[in-house]
């Protein structure tokens, strides 16, 4: 777990040294932060087949779910879509994405692996940065995904 979260840290403050930008087509990295019912750090690989529609070939996000009383940690694995609209901006574009795949809840010691689900909309407000609204989570002991958070994000190349 310390060296999921190790690389990810590293994938935020190297995009710092390397040019933003939101590519139209190819390879990209982006790094995020979300804060709302929980605390996320994430990161992913994306491929972009043209300026309309992008693939999140790898997805890796920790989470920690403060609304418990003890520690919630969770940590997902996903794959997904990403669609964009034209730009209507110097820099402005839109965007929706939904990942799915597979997650770990550890709590106190105890794990539970489940399904995972995150939804993302939100607005390219300058070159490689976004920010956006999240909704998602963990499908575990039969309840549904409940998370609400708030994402800033960092869309780089190298």
């Amino acid at each position: 777990m310390k060296k999921i979260l190790s690389m990810v840290v590293a994938m935020l403050l190297g995009a710092t040294s390397l040019m933003a930008q939101a590519p139209e087509k190819g390879l990209s990295y982006a790094g995020e932060i979300g804060v709302g019912t929980e605390l996320e750090l994430g990161g992913r690989a994306q491929y972009n087949f043209n300026q309309y529609f992008a693939v999140d070939v790898l997805s890796l996000k920790y989470a920690y779910d403060w609304r418990d009383q003890s520690a919630n940690n969770e940590i997902t694995i996903q794959a997904g879509v990403r669609g964009f609209s034209p730009s209507f901006g110097p820099d402005l574009k839109a965007f929706a994405a939904l990942d799915l795949g597979y997650g770990a809840d550890f709590q106190d010691g105890y794990n539970v692996n489940c399904f995972a689900l995150d939804f993302t909309m939100g607005l390219y407000v300058w070159k490689g940065m976004y920010v956006g609204y999240g909704f998602g989570g963990l499908f575990n002991n039969g309840h549904a995904p409940h998370d609400h958070v708030v994402r800033v994000g960092y869309n780089f190349t190298f």
